[in-house]
């Protein structure tokens, strides 16, 4: 299992590696934090659904 700090900073890491400035990288990881608060795992894995069933109409 890996945790909400570990899965922050795979976020973190991966922006970097596709150039992303650090303030980006900050305002990503800061957002990830809070709609890991809000949300189940399975609550925002329908939301990243809708959003790619979204980009493919």
């Amino acid at each position: 299992m890996t945790t909400n700090e570990a899965t922050r900073a795979y976020a973190a890491v991966a922006a970097k590696h596709i150039g992303l400035k650090m303030d980006e990288i900050d305002q990503i990881v800061e957002e990830m934090a809070y709609l890991m608060d809000i949300y189940t795992e399975t609550e925002i894995m329908d939301k990243m659904r809708n959003l790619i069933g979204q980009e493919d109409r």
